[in-house]
C-alpha cells in the first residue's frame, strides 16, 4: 500500500515539473522516455505484442475519422440547392427574395410583358402592369405591390394616385386643352395638328420609354382636333 502511494506521489511530482518545462525540452524528454521505453520491450520480449495493439488502434482510429468524414458528406447540403433565397409563381409573376439582402427580383411570365424582368420596368410600366394584374390575378397583384414598397417606397403609390386622379380628368378634355397638349395655337391648321403629334409621339409612345397615359392624353387630343 505504502508502495503504490510513493508511485503515485513520485508521478504526481514528476508530471508537475514535467508541465513546468519549456516546450522545445519537453520534445526531447518525451522523445527519450519513448525510446526507452521501446528498448526495454524489446529487451523482455513485448516489444511485437505492444506494436500489434498500436497498430490497431490506429486502424481504429483511421475507420473512426471516415466515418465522420462521410457523415458530414450526407449533412452537407446539395450545391443545386441554393441557399439563402425564396422563390414565388403565380399565374403572372415568378419573384425571387434574397434573405440575406431583402432585395426582389422578378419574371413577368404572362400578359403584354411576358418575358420582361421586373428591374428592367420603368415605374409607368410596372404601374400598368398592376393595373392589368388588379382585374386578372389578385395573388400576382399582392406579390407586384410588394415588390413595389420594396423597390419604390412610398413613391409608386404617390405615382399611381396621381395617375388615377388624371385619369378621372380624361374624358373632361376641352378644345383649348387638346390645342395645349399638342403645343398649338387654337385654329391650328390640319397639317399642323398631323405634324405636332407625329412630333410629340415619337418621344412619348411606350415603345421609346415613354408613357401610356400620355400618349393616350396626345393621341385624344390629336382625334378631338381632328374631329374625330
Amino acid at each position: 500500500m505504502l508502495a503504490l502511494l510513493l508511485g503515485v506521489a513520485g508521478l504526481y511530482l514528476a508530471t508537475q515539473w514535467f508541465r513546468r518545462l519549456p516546450v522545445h525540452s519537453r520534445g526531447r524528454i518525451t522523445l527519450s522516455v519513448v525510446g526507452l521505453s521501446l528498448l526495454f520491450l524489446a529487451m523482455i520480449g513485448r516489444l511485437p505484442w505492444v506494436l500489434a495493439l498500436a497498430g490497431g488502434l490506429l486502424s481504429a482510429g483511421v475507420l473512426l475519422l471516415g466515418a465522420r468524414h462521410r457523415h458530414g458528406d450526407e449533412e452537407r447540403p446539395d450545391d443545386d440547392v441554393t441557399v439563402g433565397q425564396s422563390t414565388v409563381e403565380t399565374g403572372y409573376l415568378r419573384m425571387t427574395l434574397d434573405h440575406e439582402t431583402g432585395d426582389m427580383a422578378g419574371e413577368v411570365l404572362a400578359g403584354r410583358f411576358v418575358g420582361s424582368v421586373l428591374e428592367a420596368l420603368t415605374l409607368d410600366q410596372l404601374l400598368e402592369l398592376l393595373h392589368d394584374l388588379a382585374t386578372t390575378d389578385d395573388e400576382s397583384a399582392a406579390l407586384l405591390r410588394a415588390y413595389l414598397d420594396r423597390s419604390y417606397g412610398d413613391e409608386w403609390q404617390e405615382v399611381a394616385d396621381s395617375k388615377t386622379a388624371n385619369e378621372r380628368s380624361f374624358d373632361e378634355m376641352t378644345l383649348s386643352d387638346a390645342y395645349a397638349i399638342l403645343g398649338l395655337d387654337e385654329g391650328a391648321s390640319r397639317e399642323q395638328i398631323v405634324a405636332a403629334h407625329g412630333r410629340l409621339i415619337q418621344r412619348l409612345h411606350p415603345d421609346r420609354g415613354g408613357s401610356t397615359f400620355l400618349a393616350a392624353k396626345i393621341n385624344q387630343a390629336r382625334d378631338m382636333l381632328l374631329g374625330r
